[in-house]
């Protein structure tokens, strides 16, 4: 509203209402611009008309000036609060919160310590959801351009000499926030924080009560926590009693009081034409009691969203991407286990598998080995001329069944660990082996083979006198090669 010796004037965001002379008339409005040298609003329109006296005048285009014409925050400053957020004028209440809680993530200055710009981005968003989060401002923005709070604090009617500061028009509308951005977002989201955790922020979804507990949370677990069973600590975020009202849903001093609407029958008659229909009443929401004066740190609902310490108990046993339900508070909330994998078991369902290296002379000869096993170590005997990749079987040893009784295997495939380098006195014991070694495929390097596969000493025997000498002899040779490998 604006007023003047004989003018008085409404803007709208597409007229002009104005009255002379005691006649009315509606102009579109065109163009709205300030003088910077006289801070006086100009109004140019091709179409203005103006009432003087009983004739109607239509000029091709005219300027009327009128000081201390206040316009809304939304034409004066051109900040529209809907862009920020980036939703449409028609948006939920839910889609706004989800825009807001997009981008005051992305701009939390604790997650955007190297940029100075992201905290001024960060509070006007929260300007934007204060404004757009709360439906009677909403409907006041959406009106007006500006809330209650910004028309009160522009110095009135034009009649109050105030309203123009001495830095021009614009100072009349410049936004001043009621809460700080930390505490509107802490209020929203609750004490989650921005670490470098990747489930910070996985439990957030929407409901009567701001942003409260998803219908599933994600929980990262290790290969150990997820086999033997471990209590995990988790934060959540929960609906639970207001601190501040404790459930009264009106402010500190106040009191709900029964509902003069309704007459406290939480129902009211709306006239429809010929027809009367019953429907909620819309002051006191079918409670029968009006709260004049509702909490301002539950908005009136008498619960709130609290960030609060959950103990996971985890069945051991427990496989990725497996769910479990628990009950929190007064509501079911569904877990997803995230386990990680281990570097030396490899699990297929209840079943582990692990490999296991023994020596050539275990392999040989046979011995014992010590293997780790899922929740004791387990000791192993190696049979007497084992084959690499024998595969062996634990029965009962893998992981406990979580949906059944009993556990799985374990199975431990044996590796023959061959050495890369021998010393002088390794190399002469294996030449010496692969001199009397039968039935070699193929060739030794350093050891003389005929042309079938055979060593020489691999010859029928023949009886004869010679070549029982020569046997001797290469007997006698190899032992003291023997000798001389061991003993020097």
């Amino acid at each position: 509203m604006a007023t003047s010796k004989n003018f008085i004037g409404v803007l709208r965001r597409s007229h002009i209402s104005h009255v002379f002379g005691g006649k009315f008339t509606k102009n579109s409005t065109r163009l709205l611009h300030v003088c910077l040298t006289c801070t006086t609003p100009n109004i140019a329109n091709q179409s203005f008309r103006i009432f003087r006296g009983s004739v109607f005048t239509k000029p091709e285009l005219e300027v009327v000036r009128y000081k201390k014409f206040h316009t809304s925050s939304f034409l004066q400053t051109g900040k529209d609060y809907y862009k920020v957020l980036g939703v449409s004028q028609n948006a939920s209440s839910a889609e706004i919160k989800k825009a807001y809680y997009k981008l005051a993530k992305k701009y939390h200055p604790d997650v955007n310590k190297d940029d100075p710009s992201a905290s001024k981005k960060f509070q006007e968003v929260s300007q934007a959801y204060e404004i757009l989060g709360d439906e009677t401002k909403r409907k006041q923005f959406d009106q007006w351009g500006a809330t209650a709070e910004q028309m009160g604090g522009m110095g009135g009617a034009a009649g109050s000499g105030n309203a123009y500061g001495p830095q021009g028009f614009s100072q009349s509308w410049q936004y001043q926030s009621s809460i700080d951005p930390e505490e509107l977002f802490r209020k929203i989201f609750g004490e989650a924080g921005f670490g470098n955790k990747r489930n910070n922020f996985e439990d957030f979804a929407d409901s009567n009560y701001g942003f409260g507990e998803a219908q599933e949370v994600i929980v990262n677990l290790t290969f150990s926590q997820a086999a033997r069973g471990v209590n995990k600590e988790i934060q959540v975020n929960v609906v639970d009693t207001c601190p501040k009202c404790r459930g009264s849903r009106a402010e500190l001093g106040t009191k709900a009081t029964r509902c003069s609407y309704c007459d406290g029958t939480g129902m009211e008659s709306v006239t429809r034409g010929p027809f009367i229909m019953r429907s909620t009443c819309r002051y006191c929401q079918g409670t029968r009691m009006y709260i004049k004066h509702k909490c301002t740190e539950c908005e009136g609902k008498g619960s709130t969203v609290q960030r609060k310490k959950v103990v996971v108990p985890v069945p051991a046993g427990i496989q990725d991407g497996q769910t479990v339900r628990m009950s929190v508070g007064n509501k079911e909330l569904f877990i997803t286990f995230r386990v990680e994998k281990s570097k030396y078991f490899t699990r297929d369902g209840a079943d582990v598998y692990t490999e296991a290296d023994i020596s050539i002379a275990q392999a040989v000869l046979g011995g014992t080995i010590r293997v780790q096993g899922v929740y004791e170590d387990h000791t192993l005997q190696v049979m007497p001329g084992t084959s690499s990749h024998t595969k062996i079987r634990l029965s009962g040893k893998g992981l406990k069944k979580v949906n059944g009784y009993g556990s799985g295997d374990h199975y431990v495939t044996y590796r023959i660990d061959v050495p890369k380098t021998l010393n002088e006195k390794q190399k002469a014991l294996m030449q010496a082996y692969a001199e009397i070694e039968n039935n070699t495929p193929g060739q030794i390097f350093g050891i003389t083979y005929k042309t079938d596969g055979n060593k020489p000493n691999d010859m029928p025997y023949s009886g004869s006198e010679e070549n029982v000498q020569a046997e001797q002899k290469e007997g006698t040779g190899l032992l003291s090669r023997i000798k001389n490998a061991i003993f020097g």
